[in-house]
């Protein structure tokens, strides 16, 4: 990765551990393609499935590869709108921070923390349905051999 921005001088270096946060941003995007992709592979296509499964993996397996660098620039665009000033301009050498740009930066700080742990709750909360989902198909009605019926509803076999 570049170091700056060669149009505009902006620092893509960031602290230790900031760019972790684009792991969710992947994380979320390959979830909700695979989710959507076999619903249509199996309801929409009629594929078994085995095989919905199989492109899923594929796709799960893939996506997050292509996907790497645009959640990182995706990141960093969250970065760029939540803190009013940049990490540094251009040209700029460094040294100590003024009373008000250190004042600036915990503000920043703060609203980034609490858009990271918004971001991070949904995150958390999208998995946890997931696995309400996933084990609902494993034991409920679907495991049994169940067919829907025109309402809709799961009719027990028999």
């Amino acid at each position: 990765m570049e170091p700056r921005c060669p149009a505009c001088g902006l620092d893509f270096r960031r602290e230790p551990g900031f760019y972790l946060g684009s792991i969710y941003i992947n994380y979320g995007v390959t979830a909700l393609t695979t989710i959507a992709l076999y619903g249509l592979l199996v309801l929409g296509a009629g594929c078994s499935a085995e095989q919905a499964l199989a492109a899923c993996l594929a796709v799960a397996v893939a996506l997050p590869m292509w996907l790497f660098r645009y959640a990182r620039a995706f990141l960093l665009a969250i970065d760029s709108s939540v803190n009013s000033e940049p990490s540094s301009a251009p040209g700029d050498t460094g040294g100590p921070l003024t009373d008000s740009q250190l004042s600036s930066h915990r503000t920043n700080d703060g609203q980034a923390g609490c858009a990271m742990g918004i971001a991070l709750t949904l995150v958390l909360v999208f998995a946890l349905l997931m696995a309400v989902v996933t084990l609902w198909f494993a034991v409920g009605p679907g495991s049994r051999g169940g067919v829907w019926d025109d309402g809709g509803l799961m009719e027990e076999p028999g």
